[in-house]
């Protein structure tokens, strides 16, 4: 049966899909949504930018800020996308949606957070044509307050994401409040019990823990994740990361406490407010003084500190440098029974640059957004020279500055979370007076 409906599938920045499809668990939202529609009746397809005028509705899911660029690359220059031309109805979506400003005239409404309750009746005003009235959704290019919609249960239904491969919901959102994570402020808790330990994607074989839970596991880890946030025990504790240096040493201790080798990614967030070199040398000194049974190999994996909206941290500024993808695969420390090593993933500059761009967009960055997309000196090269390019052309001030707590001006701030504005203020003005302190 023909559908009037499709998701649109489009090429990520840095790879091609092998086919079509939403094969993949970066896609589960978007089959999540799929399956709920094709539970009322309603089928949903696949199209490409250059199919999508055979529909009447195209659903696009953004998985992470960068995909805002790639969907603005794919349609932005294609005529029948333009809004004066667009004969079909573009509903947008995903946890990559945090501000519509850069590609508000490609698409007619914006949906934020969980489509549980919503997407039905947005998918019924689409066809139609008419706008949409909900607390969660913009009707573009107009920019409006929204808040993000939560779910009230986890959904029931199980859905099939590659050819063997099934997702089961067990939780929504997380129980700790790091101060600079927007799936915990945007997402609220749902089925954790107070734990969070990940298998329903990563599987069994290689699950992702918390620090502390990591300390308390039982039994040999082959492969495991886990995240310290923060080079130093200072940084972690100002920032919502209760990760002391001693606890740092017996979460190694203990995945070398049983015999074989263990590898453990652990995600750090780098380049945070009042961030020094002597916070770094703290955490490959204790690093270096763990003393594990067996051997133990620790990937360093560090994103640097981006001001994630409804975040009490959406105000800070930002640090370009240290480049922590110039570390990658250097060795911190090595021993007979353990190993550790910055990542070969770690983000470069100028994508660090381009995310916080991304999330503090406003009308003004039209012009930015075309140049990072399609000027060709930005398509290619290093990324300090692209970084350095945009630098020289444009005013970067407002994306890489710190705002006052609650500055009405800040770029994002008609969004909101579950968390009141009031609390996240009082949130951040406490952190602020802490760092003044702690430096």
């Amino acid at each position: 049966m023909k559908s009037d409906i499709a998701f649109l599938v489009f090429a990520p920045l840095k790879k091609k899909r092998k086919n079509d499809s939403f094969d993949g668990n970066d896609n589960i939202g978007a089959l999540v949504v799929k399956d709920i529609l094709e539970r009322k009746g309603i089928v949903v397809d696949f199209c490409a930018p250059e199919t999508a005028c055979s529909y009447h509705v195209v659903l696009v899911s953004l998985t992470s800020t960068y995909d805002v660029y790639s969907f603005f690359r794919q349609v932005a220059r294609r005529p029948e996308w333009q809004r004066k031309h667009r004969k079909f109805k573009v509903v947008i979506g995903g946890f990559g949606l945090q501000n519509p400003y850069p590609i508000r005239n490609y698409a007619d409404y914006a949906l934020f957070g969980r489509a549980d309750d919503i997407i039905e009746g947005l998918v019924s005003a689409a066809l139609t044509g008419k706008p949409y009235i909900h607390d969660s959704v913009m009707n573009l290019p107009d920019i409006t307050p929204v808040k993000i919609a939560q779910t009230q249960k986890l959904y029931a239904h199980p859905c099939k994401f590659s050819e063997n491969k099934e997702f089961k919901e067990s939780f929504v959102g997380c129980p700790n409040k790091c101060k600079f994570c927007h799936y915990t402020w945007a997402r609220e808790n749902k089925g954790h019990h107070g734990e969070y330990v990940n298998q329903t994607l990563a599987g069994a074989s290689s699950p992702e823990m918390t620090w502390k839970e990591m300390i308390k596991s039982e039994g040999k880890l082959g492969r495991t994740r886990s995240a310290i946030d923060g080079f130093s025990q200072r940084i972690r504790f100002l920032f919502g990361k209760r990760i002391s240096c001693d606890d740092v040493t017996a979460g190694i201790e203990r995945l070398g406490a049983y015999e074989g080798n263990t590898v453990c990614i652990v995600y750090n967030v780098s380049n945070m407010p009042t961030e020094t070199e002597d916070d770094r040398q703290e955490l490959y000194s204790v690093i270096a003084r763990s003393q594990p049974e067996n051997r133990v190999i620790i990937v360093l994996h560090s994103t640097p500190f981006r001001p994630s909206l409804v975040t009490p941290m959406q105000w800070e500024g930002v640090t370009l440098m240290p480049n922590w993808n110039k570390y990658g695969a250097s060795v911190i420390y090595d021993s007979d029974n353990l190993r550790a090593v910055h990542s070969t993933g770690n983000e470069a500059p100028y994508s660090h640059l381009i995310s916080v761009i991304a999330e503090r967009a406003t009308t003004e960055t039209d012009k930015l957004f075309q140049a990072i997309c399609f000027n060709p000196k930005l398509q290619s090269g290093t990324a300090i020279r692209r970084m350095k390019i945009l630098q020289r052309n444009f005013n970067l001030h407002q994306y890489l500055r710190q705002y006052d707590i609650g500055d009405p001006d800040y770029p994002a701030s008609f969004l909101t979370g579950y968390i009141n504005q009031t609390s996240l203020m009082r949130i951040a003005q406490k952190m602020r007076k802490d760092a003044e302190y702690s430096n």
